[in-house]
């Protein structure tokens, strides 16, 4: 009989700025998945605290590991850092699974190690003062969030090894949002200077008297573009 999955102690990182976070909404990110609450934590390498808690992250797997598969033999050959099915990921080197370094789809990743956590069960999520967000606008990609997560084992046949699981995240900090975000309500839009008032209309002041009325163009072979 296969022996159970090992789960190691639940952790709690630094501050940490986050991508992807699908916190409110399961999302399946690869077709015929099941769908997933996730996070993804980026911990900067020159960045003391991060590399002294990735490091922690990393013996955690290496015990896991052995626990599940105490015969060296046996155990699944899956690098523990670095490779595209590594738990930790280097956001300078390792590949996604197009053979694409990650940090030339995702710039921000140069100069961070990676980590992904997934649960299949709604995370808590809470803000600096530990009250509950409900507004999933509130834990965007770019903020800094603390994230509680543990390292466990997986056997499926073919795919074994270890990855992370994610309990709850505390959202720590804004910051500039990845892409951009949405541009501000006054880069948006101007205020109306009352020639758009619908009494205007009224009193017969048409702002389109006088043009030509428009003409659908004919399609011709049913192509509209030809």
């Amino acid at each position: 009989m296969a022996s159970s999955n090992v789960s190691k102690l639940a952790r709690t990182t630094p501050a940490v700025r986050v991508s992807y976070p699908t916190l409110f909404t399961p999302r399946a990110f690869q077709p015929g998945n099941d769908p997933k609450y996730g996070i993804v934590m980026m911990f900067e390498k020159t960045n003391k605290e991060h590399m002294a808690f990735l490091k922690l992250m990393h013996q955690d797997c290496e015990l896991a590991m052995g626990e599940k598969w105490p015969k060296a033999e046996t155990r699944p050959r899956v690098a523990l850092i670095g490779d595209t099915r590594s738990p930790i990921k280097d956001g300078d080197k390792t590949l996604n699974n197009n053979g694409i370094p990650l940090c030339e789809n995702n710039p921000e990743y140069a100069g961070h190690f990676i980590i992904r956590a997934n649960t299949a069960s709604r995370p808590v999520v809470v803000d600096r003062n530990k009250a509950e967000i409900l507004d999933s606008n509130e834990v965007y990609g770019g903020c800094f969030c603390k994230v509680n997560l543990n390292c466990y084992t997986f056997d499926m046949s073919a795919n074994k090894g270890v990855t992370f699981g994610l309990n709850g995240v505390q959202k720590w900090s804004d910051g500039e949002s990845f892409g951009g975000g949405r541009p501000g309500l006054d880069e948006m839009f101007e205020a109306s200077a009352g020639q758009d008032n619908p009494e205007n209309y009224a009193a017969g002041n048409d702002p389109f008297a006088g043009t030509a009325p428009s003409v659908i163009p004919e399609v011709v072979g049913g192509n509209p573009f030809g």
